[in-house]
């Protein structure tokens, strides 16, 4: 069983708040490039392997949003402006039609992520999802672009929605990450996000931490990464919401089982299909 944090917080920070700009040094500009090629290489793969291992967390996600956003429209006018958001880490965008229609027909919905290859399985998959009967209006509200959610484009915001399904943990600066995430929201916008933690919650007293949930730290030291105050990062997570002007709404940990053939189908799957792949990238099979 995979213990995975579900986040749900509102923006309560003023309109006029500065975005941020963020800076990256050498390291974190070498890692974020390696990481956007090693998610173009095995986008097809990651589809195939690991997106229906994640989809009952992503769903949760998804309904956690959609709870969010009809109590949102109870209590405002029914004339409400059209709502955007922002799909950060979209991967290969099976998020963004599912949001479009949360938000309905009016809204702007933009995914974005660091890996070129994601952003064409993306596109392929809107085309295709849009062409069905009853998903046609749904075509023009969604757009997609290569982008990093380290520092997110703040064109088309601010964003009444903000959504992340296991993104967080692939970026270089996670706690930074979510600081600029709410300085792209308008006050009162929903940021709903889930995420890999670097440590796996202790709940049988085992004080031996999942292997699996290892792989972050693993990564990003073999690719030139150093220990940072914030390492582990999911420990700021709450300071972090509060410090940008926001509100938790809700925190939850999700529990569903991942299963794997063996030791070596779950090898595999994470080092050519997931998240191990980066590493395999930088140094080789041997």
């Amino acid at each position: 069983m995979r213990h995975l944090p579900l986040l749900f917080a509102a923006s309560t920070r003023d309109i006029g708040s500065k975005i941020r700009s963020m800076s990256h040094n050498s390291n974190i500009s070498r890692t974020t490039n390696i990481l956007a090629e090693s998610w173009s290489t095995i986008s097809n793969e990651y589809e195939k392997v690991l997106v229906p291992r994640l989809a009952p967390w992503t769903q949760h996600a998804l309904d956690a949003l959609r709870d969010a956003v009809n109590k949102d429209m109870e209590r405002e006018p029914a004339d409400l402006p059209p709502s955007s958001a922002l799909v950060l880490c979209c991967g290969p965008g099976h998020e963004l039609l599912p949001i479009a229609k949360i938000l309905g027909p009016t809204s702007k919905v933009l995914g974005t992520d660091l890996a070129p290859g994601m952003i064409a399985a993306a596109r392929e998959r809107i085309e295709l999802e849009c062409e069905k009967e009853g998903n046609i209006i749904y075509k023009e509200c969604i757009t997609t672009e290569v982008g990093d959610a380290q520092d997110p484009p703040g064109a088309g915001g601010p964003y009444h929605v903000i959504f992340s399904a296991f993104g967080l943990q692939q970026l270089p600066r996670p706690i930074s990450a979510v600081e600029s995430w709410f300085d792209r929201m308008q006050p009162g916008g929903i940021c709903v996000f889930i995420y890999w933690p670097p440590r796996q919650p202790k709940i049988t007293g085992d004080d031996d931490a999942s292997s699996l949930g290892l792989w972050g730290d693993l990564v990003k030291r073999k690719l030139g990464g150093k220990q940072s105050k914030e390492d582990p990062w999911d420990e700021n997570i709450q300071d972090a919401i509060a410090a940008a002007g926001g509100e938790i709404m809700h925190d939850e940990s999700i529990v569903h089982e991942m299963c794997w053939n063996n030791a070596k189908d779950l090898f595999d799957g994470m080092s050519r299909a997931g998240p191990w792949h980066a590493l395999r990238l930088r140094r080789g099979d041997e």
